[in-house]
């Protein structure tokens, strides 16, 4: 398409104007670390902990999976992320419960509240109110106050950025000036380059267009992407309304590459973005290289992308702000308006009947 029909579909289509929240993410940044780092947490025990926990759902609780992945090399205590109603079972005391709820409504995270509240974890939650800040203030917890009104999903910045500058201030782990001020970089860089569809470069749409008709399956290094994969298919999924894969090396050598033996007809409608990290380590740079060749002649179209920023955060942040802006494209390279989300809809109005 035309970057006049692009102008054309974004202004019939993008009815919440999702294209305007896109280019916001460098403000959401800021001011999620600004709420992060005005919070009081002086009731916390930082050296008692032994563990921090991450209750959420859907785009209230891949900023959870960002900070696992950002941390997992690095961090004092484990990191992990809790999508349901049940918590696990060593959740006790010495355990930091950060429970995220956009809207602070969702049902599954307020039943992890309440458990966590019970079994005396120490609690903070990041909410922009509702029912789940009601609680925590008459329950005398953190707060992390964040600004609404958005889909959950167009919220990362506000969701991460408060929990990142937490586990910070907490010394769960160490996060330099230097990871924010070049992530904020990053960020401020990539909405520059994919806002403008003017631009016949521009990456995110060239991506987008490739992708369009076919299934998006997305691979990349365990160690390092697997949230930010999980980002570009949840974007893909909601926003574009198409189904999307993933998969992560080296597990997907060990099972899935077999599967690309059987159904050429349908791995003919696949396209595959194959994400690269520069800290890939190097038996994982071999198994991507051998996979792709054994891959490339069924498969539609092979699309591999390059994070090469000096600095982890910053590198993930430039992939999740490529993928955001890849499935806004799409949305509207495939005619559709990238702000309903019907079937989940239909399935709350279906459970709460």
């Amino acid at each position: 398409m035309s970057s006049t029909e692009y102008a054309q579909r974004i202004s019939l289509l993008d009815t919440h104007d999702i294209y305007s929240v896109i280019c916001d993410y460098p403000g959401q940044a800021r001011t999620g670390m600004d709420v992060g780092n005005a919070l009081n947490l002086s009731g916390i025990d930082a050296p008692g902990l032994r563990n921090m926990l991450v209750c959420g759902m859907g785009g209230s609780a891949i900023g959870g999976d960002v900070l696992r992945v950002f941390a997992e090399k690095t961090a004092r205590i484990p990191i992990a992320v809790n999508r349901g109603y049940i918590i696990p079972g060593y959740v006790d005391r010495h355990t930091l419960v950060v429970v995220m709820s956009y809207s602070g409504g969702t049902e599954e995270s307020l039943a992890a509240y309440a458990e966590a509240r019970r079994r005396k974890a120490q609690c903070v939650v990041v909410t922009s109110g509702g029912v789940l800040l009601d609680q925590a203030e008459a329950d005398g917890v953190p707060a992390a106050i964040i600004p609404g009104g958005l889909a959950p999903r167009c919220a990362l910045g506000y969701l991460f950025f408060p929990l990142l500058m937490i586990a910070a201030r907490l010394d769960i782990l160490d996060l330099p000036q230097s990871a924010l001020q070049g992530t904020l970089a990053v960020l401020e860089q990539c909405t520059r380059e994919y806002a403008d569809h003017d631009d016949p470069g521009n990456k995110a749409i060239a991506i987008a267009e490739r992708l369009r008709g076919r299934l998006p399956v997305l691979y990349g290094a365990q160690l390092g992407l697997d949230a930010v994969l999980m980002r570009w298919r949840c974007q893909i999924e909601e926003n574009a309304k198409m189904l999307a894969y993933t998969n992560v090396f080296p597990e997907m050598n060990h099972n899935e590459i077999v599967g690309w033996e059987q159904n050429e007809d349908l791995l003919r409608r696949i396209a595959v973005v194959m994400l690269h990290d520069r800290d890939d380590l190097p038996q994982i740079r071999k198994r991507i290289a051998v996979t792709l060749d054994i891959i490339r002649p069924f498969a539609a179209d092979i699309i591999e992308i390059y994070a090469e920023e000096e600095h982890p955060l910053a590198r993930i942040f430039g992939l999740i702000c490529l993928g955001d802006w890849v499935s806004f494209y799409l949305a509207m390279t495939s005619g559709v308006d990238p702000y309903p989300i019907v079937n989940i809809d239909r399935l709350k109005a279906a459970l709460s009947g």
